[in-house]
């Protein structure tokens, strides 16, 4: 169940490390360095660029700034004004006329490249970043950015943020209740320190290859998540010493350093992150969990695909007034955070798991006959009967033995194939040899519900897309006559290309003459097709030249 595929490191798109606005000035990449280097032409020594960012106001200074901490030390507050009565005011709501009022955005000058320097400074940097990932621009109301001192620090340790500044990586859940220390790489002293003392037989631990309970809240990563959270807690102690000048929190060299330390987990669409804590490691791409955790993340354990940071990530570079200002906005965002699972609160679904040691004969006896589950569920040693008990999260069993967790598929063939013909062809080669499956089914619905739509929609994109500059990728409803970028003078290119249109239309004809598809559906593949090739193989009236006719 899932897709280990999906298993990676959580970006934006473009990818970002850090929430700061730098328009079109730093190309396709959102570079903050190269918008430090821009200049509109060889007489601009200042190299001042004008971006969008709102204005707070210092009331110990007096002064304005784009900064949530103004360079006193005092926090600052939103600049409001009221267009009506031309007066400002740090009230939502005009003391004057009551009219509602929001934060003055402004285009302000900066110089990045003074910015840049005064932090290098700062931050103890010798060595200047050639790459540092901003925004286009801010989606968030006030349009206040992250301090750029954070941008700066994540590209030193290499890592990237969400839309509300956090740095996650995303796993598939996979319901877990008993382990082995050797099967998720650490040692009977660790287990000790994690607070594991005795096994399922309530054997004193004394060797590595015990079945020990998983606590509820616990979990296990993959290697692949714990390097890159290796990396976010080295960003955090940086952060901690040289931005917040206090003592550093982690001092992690190794992703055995990150045994006990805290998690939120948390499930897209959700705004109600769980608090975990890693004690393992696996090789699989996964995230190994108590069937309440999963639950309590609003998931009901069929291979759905969750997130996790550091929680002091969560707690020092979260902040809602980072979020977007649009619907949805909020969601997949720890605004409340559960610390302790109550498992009469979690979703039905989990307390409808046996936990017997073995099922008793009228369980088979009775599965012959096709009952109702219903009906056999009180022989079963079930969660539900079990809540309020003091049995409630403890002396869980199962039925069968597993010599070891990870003896799954590491990676999916989704993955290890590179192209898509590849992937259709082994998807309907298994088709073919699973009796249960009808083959041409799965064909008819891999072109109807994924081949088509992406032709039908990247043709009609072609036909209405805009173009963009190459360098500092400045769109344009249509193309200037020079055809080069006013704004820098560079080439200017389609955003849809015409290998995004025809990418599949090889294939999907492939797919219908082999397999027996409606009439319908390879009519209406014929049609589109000879719209796609109207469209780029035009050879009804070639042009011609004088040597035609010679």
């Amino acid at each position: 169940m899932g897709r280990p595929e999906k298993s990676n490191i959580r970006k934006m798109n473009p990818a970002a490390q850090v929430l700061f606005p730098i328009s079109n000035y730093g190309g396709p990449t959102r570079n903050i360095i190269v918008a430090s280097t821009f200049k509109k032409n060889i007489n601009d020594e200042e190299g001042n660029l004008i971006l969008k960012i709102g204005i707070r106001y210092c009331e110990s200074c007096k002064k304005e700034t784009y900064k949530w901490r103004c360079n006193c030390g005092k926090r600052t507050i939103e600049r409001l004004y009221c267009t009506r009565c031309n007066i400002y005011t740090n009230l939502k709501i005009c003391p004057n006329c009551g009219y509602t009022i929001n934060n003055i955005i402004h285009s302000q000058k900066l110089n990045i490249k003074k910015l840049l320097n005064k932090i290098y400074f700062n931050l103890n940097i010798n060595k200047p970043l050639k790459v540092i990932k901003g925004v286009k621009e801010l989606m968030n109301k006030s349009k206040t950015p992250e301090p750029l001192e954070k941008g700066i620090l994540r590209s030193i340790h290499d890592i990237y943020i969400f839309k509300d500044g956090t740095s996650r990586y995303d796993m598939s859940d996979l319901p877990l209740t008993h382990f082995k220390a050797s099967e998720i790489g650490i040692t009977v002293e660790d287990l000790y320190k994690l607070g594991y003392k005795n096994d399922i037989y309530s054997n004193k631990i004394s060797s590595e290859d015990q079945i020990i309970e998983l606590f509820v809240q616990d979990i296990i990563i993959s290697y692949d998540c714990a390097k890159y959270l290796l990396k976010v807690s080295n960003f955090i102690d940086s952060l901690l010493n040289k931005y917040y000048k206090v003592n550093t929190y982690y001092n992690a060299t190794n992703i055995h350093d990150l045994l006990g330390s805290l998690v939120i987990g948390l499930a897209p669409h959700t705004s109600a992150g769980i608090l975990g804590r890693i004690i393992g490691f696996t090789e699989s791409s996964v995230c190994f969990a108590h069937p309440f955790f999963h639950a309590s993340k609003r998931r009901n354990c069929d291979g759905d695909e969750d997130c996790i940071m550091l929680l002091l990530d969560g707690l020092l570079n979260f902040s809602k007034e980072y979020l977007p200002e649009k619907i949805g906005g909020k969601m997949d965002a720890p605004l409340v955070l559960t610390t302790i699972i109550n498992p009469e609160e979690i979703d039905k679904e989990a307390h409808n798991i046996d936990v017997c040691s073995n099922y008793p004969i009228e369980f088979y006896l009775l599965s012959e006959q096709m009952i109702s589950p219903e009906m056999i569920k009180d022989k079963m040693d079930l969660i539900s009967f079990r809540i309020k008990t003091k049995n409630t999260t403890q002396g869980f069993m199962y039925t069968h033995e597993t010599s070891n967790i990870s003896l799954c598929p590491k990676s999916s063939s989704y993955k290890t194939l590179e192209t898509m013909e590849e992937k259709i062809k082994s998807q309907l080669n298994l088709a073919k040899k699973i009796r249960a499956v009808d083959s041409d089914d799965v064909a008819e619905r891999i072109l109807k519900y994924h081949f088509l739509p992406d032709i039908i929609g990247n043709l009609r994109a072609f036909s209405k897309q805009k173009t963009r500059c190459f360098k500092c990728s400045k769109k344009f409803r249509r193309p200037p006559l020079s055809g080069m970028c006013p704004n820098c003078g560079n080439k200017i290119i389609l955003t849809v290309h015409e290998g995004n249109v025809k990418k599949y239309i090889d294939i999907t004809k492939k797919i219908a003459k082999e397999y027996n598809i409606s009439q319908y559906l390879k009519e209406r593949i014929n049609i589109i097709s000879e719209d796609v090739e109207s469209t780029f193989d035009n050879n009804i009236n070639p042009q011609l030249n004088l040597s035609n006719y010679m």
